[in-house]
């Protein structure tokens, strides 16, 4: 025969109180390792967004100071001595003669010189050569049978559809030989006379 002593004066005989009490720490322990398992999953993927992002920004610093060094180079001016200046300025106006057709500037002219007018001289001032076209002034000397061929020969050039543009003119005393000297001063500009 089995006895069973209890020696408290209240004793226990609930026990349904324990295993509910039991069966909350369980499930409040079993919900604090999932919320802490989510955490950490969520904290990593935060991690790996802000070092990602600390990199574009190193990569986009480091280009930066890379733009920043060649902005450096290309305004780093040039110091040319004398000699050097002289030479570049050189091979420019070579590079305009160059670029500047007389050949075809001459036959141009001829176009619109009347028929008893002689050309004496033709003298460039003036190339200036842009990206988009070659322009030059040009002083023209003439010798006519009358005085009326420099005004012929001015509308001419006005009928050149702007290939010549005329500028100055002026007339000089009668020759011995009873001829009209007469010079014209032209802006040139085959790029205009490409349209005609």
């Amino acid at each position: 025969m089995r006895t069973n002593i209890n020696l408290s004066r209240r004793p226990f005989t609930n026990r349904r109180l324990l295993w509910i009490a039991l069966v909350g720490v369980y499930f409040i322990g079993f919900w604090m390792f999932l919320w802490m398992a989510s955490e950490k999953s969520r904290v990593a993927a935060k991690q790996l967004e802000v070092s990602q992002r600390i990199e574009a920004q190193k990569e986009a610093a480091i280009e930066a100071v890379r733009e920043q060094e060649r902005r450096k180079l290309e305004q780093q001016k040039i110091v040319l001595t004398e000699q050097q200046a002289l030479q570049l300025a050189s091979a420019r106006q070579l590079i305009q003669r160059k670029v500047f057709s007389w050949n075809r500037m001459i036959s141009d002219l001829e176009e619109y010189v009347p028929k008893n007018t002689r050309i004496m001289s033709i003298k460039v001032e003036e190339i200036v050569n842009t990206s988009d076209d070659v322009s030059a002034r040009v002083q023209v000397k003439a010798l006519g049978t009358t005085s009326d061929e420099l005004t012929a020969m001015m509308l001419n050039l006005e009928k050149s559809n702007g290939l010549f543009v005329v500028g100055e003119t002026g007339q000089d005393a009668l020759a011995e030989s009873g001829e009209t000297p007469f010079t014209i001063h032209l802006r040139y500009q085959p790029s205009r006379g490409n349209a005609r």
